[in-house]
Parts: C-alpha cells; structure tokens; sequence
C-alpha cells in the first residue's frame, strides 16, 4: 500500500515477475526477432505502441537495446504468467503512458519527493526493473562512446510502459480473492 502519492496504478501481487521467471528472459535462446513476433501476435496494441516510440531516430545500440529489452520482457511476462496474460487495449495503453507522465510532473513540482517515476515502478516490479536496469548498465559499460544516452534514456521510459501495461494486463490466479467480502464494501 503506497503511502505517497503516486499516479502509478499499483500492481497486483499476482502479477509481480518474480526472479525466477527472468531465467527464460536472460537465456540465449530468447532471441529479439523472436520475441518481438511473439509480442505482436499476442499484444498488437502494445506493439504499435512500441514500435511508434522506437519509429524516432534512435542510434544502432540504441535500438539494438530496445529490441532486446522489449523482447526479454515480454518472454518474463509469458513465462511467469502464461495463460493468465491477458490482452491490452490501445486504451490500456495510452492509460498506462498518461499515468506514467502525469506521475512524472507531479514528482517534478514535489521538491521534497525523493522517489522518481522509475524508482515507483520498481517498487510495483522490483526483479524485473533490476533486471532492465543490469541489461542498460551493460550496454552503457560497452559503448559508452558509441552510444547517445538521450536515445537509452527514451528505451527506458518506453520500457517502464510496457512493464507496466503487462503488469496490468495479468489476470488474477484461479480462486484468487482480495480478502474483503461484502460486509466490508458496505
């Protein structure tokens, strides 16, 4: 339960990636082309998000990483979840960007507030935003000449939409209950 304000719609524990679902997105089996045709076939709202935000000129490593990204994220999601991941909706989608932004401006007029947008996301999905961030300290480690960290910087965001958009596409588990029952609604 937040106890600051946040735009960010909280994620469900049900939909937490858990570190041993990161095991299918770090195998070298798990290549981008395949991945990202998974993605399209299974979230094509998501997709054409992504690949309008990636449209805009991006440097190679840039996008190398983005494809990479996007890809081993989606394979987390498929393999902790399954069945249970659901499809997202452009208006999921545009939700999830505009919360995302909104909760950006709101902790930009919070002097006070020590949390960034990223750091709120990965409070909701802590392996997997440790793991993008391992994945982008990497890429920044081996090109750090080659590579325009405005371009990284622009991969990361549009990957905190996607894991977010996925987080909240994930149906709860059979038999799952919030633990309230009608007494206390009233």
């Amino acid at each position: 339960m937040w106890v600051r304000r946040s735009a960010i719609r909280p994620v469900p524990r049900f939909a937490q990636v858990p570190a041993s679902a990161l095991a299918a997105a770090r195998s070298e089996t798990v290549q981008g082309r395949e991945g990202l045709e998974r993605l399209a076939a299974a979230q094509p709202a998501l997709a054409r998000f992504l690949r309008q935000r990636f449209e805009q000129p991006l440097d190679a490593t840039a996008l190398a990483l983005a494809q990479t990204l996007v890809a081993r994220v989606f394979v987390a999601f498929e393999s902790a979840f399954g069945e249970r991941l659901g499809v997202a909706t452009d208006d999921a989608v545009s939700l999830v960007e505009h919360s995302l932004a909104t909760d950006e401006a709101l902790r930009q007029s919070d002097p006070m507030d020590a949390l960034d947008s990223e750091d709120i996301v990965g409070i909701e999905q802590p392996a997997l935003v440790a793991f993008v961030n391992e994945r982008i300290d990497e890429t920044l480690d081996q090109h750090a000449r080659s590579i325009d960290v405005d371009h990284v910087a622009v991969v990361f965001r549009t990957i905190l939409v996607q894991i977010l958009v996925l987080s909240q596409a994930v149906a709860p588990p059979p038999g799952f209950t919030t633990g309230r029952g009608p007494e206390s609604l009233a």
